[in-house]
């Protein structure tokens, strides 16, 4: 056989092979993966159940009904009355990160923290949340909004100011500076001492009958009106409820997203609770806790029964991206670092270096 045939052979040979390859059937890529830490007493962890969680000041703040802890990456340091002054209350409701500052509500009272002092905002008893912005604070209370701008501070409720409901669960300043007010009854948006209310259709018990509850206005969307959570997103605000999550700025549309959950229904003459299916890998309806990465590529929503992270508009399969990571309530999120920290009635996870999940390669070297 001459040399020009045995190439030819070779040749043959190779294109034999190169087709069979094609043709099998190719493994999918395996997803990125990423580890997590469980911090808790044994790791220096003050206490375990935790009420909420942010990050500021290059720290990690977690409160408790034991006090206010924060870390810096080696030790925790404990904030209570005997030691931080301000504190009415070693039971803290809520922390939120707004104009720089740490906003500290507690069972009998509010401060605030700017990264050098401590400030008393409000001593006229339980604090559900509290937030402030140059010389605007707002606390939301059980018998509506403690407000001051500047001046006398004054209580804005259902009389007077036309609150929807007096129970105010959450305040909040959206992207343009309007606060926002979240109650067990939806939401009125404050502007000059005067709140525009939403509420999202609802259902109520009559007798023996179900009345369907028309939304106000009637293109409010909401998929529940018993707000938990406020937190701007972009140029609006994710909204979290007792009945799931929407994104919306309450004028241009919503984006809702839902569990799987039970609603009650009307069934020849009878009142019953139904299954409905959700619209989302959302693991639970009520929503506990909100935050999102510094360039808001990532939401990431604590519920009642587990973690959920949106990532644009797709969610990620959680059980693949963090395997291991456990379904229990989350009680607070907090974004630090490209770590997403997450609390529990259990202790805090540390789920590490999820910034890679957007993080922009290098530029080449020329």
């Amino acid at each position: 056989m001459t040399s020009r045939t045995w190439l030819a052979a070779i040749l043959g040979l190779a294109v034999l092979a190169f087709a069979a390859g094609c043709g099998q059937p190719k493994e999918p890529p395996k997803p990125t993966t990423f580890e997590f830490e469980h911090h808790t007493r044994q790791k220096g962890l003050p206490e375990e159940a935790i009420t909420s969680l942010v990050s500021f000041g290059g720290k990690i703040w977690a409160g408790s009904k034991n006090g206010l802890f924060c870390y810096d990456s080696v030790n925790w340091q404990i904030h209570q009355r005997k030691n931080t002054n301000v504190l009415g209350s070693d039971i803290i409701e809520d922390l939120k990160v707004f104009d720089n500052v740490l906003w500290i509500a507690t069972d009998n009272g509010a401060c605030r923290y700017d990264g050098n002092n401590w400030a008393s905002v409000y001593t006229g008893g339980r604090a559900r949340s509290v937030i402030g912005r140059g010389s605007e604070l707002a606390v939301a209370t059980a018998y509506g909004v403690v407000y001051s701008n500047g001046g006398e501070t004054k209580t804005l409720g259902r009389e007077g100011a036309g609150l929807v409901m007096d129970e105010v669960n959450q305040v909040m300043f959206d992207h343009k500076g309007q606060l926002w007010a979240g109650t067990r009854a939806g939401i009125g948006k404050l502007a000059s001492d005067i709140f525009q209310n939403f509420t999202g259709p609802a259902k109520s018990v009559m007798g023996s009958s179900l009345i369907d509850v028309p939304a106000s206005p009637a293109n409010c969307q909401l998929p529940g009106n018993n707000i938990k959570v406020l937190m701007p997103f972009g140029e609006k605000m994710a909204i979290g409820t007792t009945s799931g999550l929407s994104l919306t700025d309450l004028m241009s549309g919503y984006t809702n997203y839902l569990s799987e959950h039970r609603e009650w229904a009307q069934v020849g003459g009878q009142i019953v609770e139904q299954t409905v299916s959700g619209n989302s890998p959302l693991p639970g309806n009520v929503i506990n806790a909100l935050a999102r990465s510094d360039g808001n590529e990532m939401l990431f929503v604590g519920t009642d029964k587990g973690l959920a992270i949106l990532h644009g508009n797709e969610w990620l399969k959680l059980k693949e991206v963090v395997p291991g990571f456990p379904s229990i309530a989350i009680t607070g999120v907090a974004w630090h670092n490209g770590d997403l920290w997450v609390a529990t009635g259990e202790g805090i996870y540390q789920i590490k270096k999820l910034s890679a999940l957007f993080a922009k390669p290098a530029p080449a070297a020329n």
